[in-house]
């Protein structure tokens, strides 16, 4: 890690835009450089008769999904996230982490973490171990994310290339890979 980059870096979403997509992007292009990415990104199913697409999370290291999605019934207005799910996958990537992985890829920092939950404890331990860390954080969370990471972390745009040239430098990593190229 480059001492003066911080080590936390948000891209900073708003509902809506497909970040998944970047950052799955964002992983190829690291690991072709040589990079040891480990996290996590999203994956949504196909709206089916539900009022809202299955999520899965699909492990960086394996390519293996794991569903997060809990089916809730036609009325339900509850959070479907799966909490057993969700910590099945905290403690693999905690397992990941230990072996200090150049790059952790988060694909949210959202309701779970504000409220002390889900991926909080494990940003925490990548920070505590030097593991740079990547997340999105919509504009409902952006304040909970900053309280939390404080001056270790960076707002970064919804771009490519600049979210690349982060990570090679929070990393320590020359730039020699051209996001475009």
């Amino acid at each position: 890690m480059v001492e003066d980059t911080p080590l936390c870096g948000a891209i900073r979403s708003n509902r809506g835009e497909n970040v998944d997509r970047l950052l799955e992007t964002l992983v190829k292009l690291l690991q072709a450089e040589g990079l040891c990415v480990s996290g996590v990104v999203q994956r949504r199913a196909e709206y089916g008769d539900t009022c809202c697409a299955d999520m899965g999370l699909e492990l960086i290291s394996s390519g293996e999904t794991i569903e997060i999605s809990q089916a809730l019934g036609r009325g339900s207005q509850g959070c479907r996230l799966d909490p057993r799910s969700l910590a099945d996958i905290t403690a693999r990537l905690q397992t990941e982490i230990d072996l200090r992985p150049d790059l952790l890829v988060l694909n949210r920092f959202g309701k779970g973490e504000q409220d002390g939950q889900g991926f909080r404890q494990l940003i925490g331990k990548a920070m505590e171990l030097s593991i740079p860390v990547l997340t999105v954080v919509r504009e409902p969370y952006l304040e909970a994310w900053r309280n939390f990471a404080g001056e270790l972390a960076v707002d970064l745009p919804a771009d490519l290339d600049a979210t690349v040239a982060w990570c090679l430098t929070v990393s320590g990593k020359p730039a020699a890979v051209a996001a475009n190229g």
